[in-house]
């Protein structure tokens, strides 16, 4: 085992870090080697492949929830919605600095 190998194993996983588990890292080391030896074209199409098969995987977790009438679905705001929110909240903070405070003992 080479010196790198050895300082990945030894180190912790950072905060906010994903560890594979074991099998899984057998696995990536395994297409990362096969990935050495493709060409361009045909990562294209492995990757688009790998992409299919998560959309179909999804599809049917989707289809299984939905038999058991488990509603999932939600919206994850986009950078505009965030920002117009924030523009609201500061409006709306400064509308509340500028009137009197209601809990505060005359």
């Amino acid at each position: 085992m080479n010196e790198s190998m050895k300082d990945e194993m030894s180190n912790k996983a950072k905060e906010g870090e994903f560890i594979l588990p074991l099998e899984l890292q057998f696995s990536m080391r395994k297409a990362e080697m096969g990935a050495q030896e493709m060409t361009w074209e045909q990562l294209y199409s492995a990757l688009l492949n790998l992409y299919y098969q998560r959309l179909m995987e999804w599809h049917a977790v989707k289809s299984l929830i939905a038999q058991e009438n488990i509603n999932i679905d939600f919206d994850i705001p986009t950078d505009i919605e965030l920002r117009k929110l924030a523009e609201d909240a500061r409006e709306y903070q400064e509308e509340f600095d500028e009137d009197d405070d209601p809990f505060a003992t005359a």
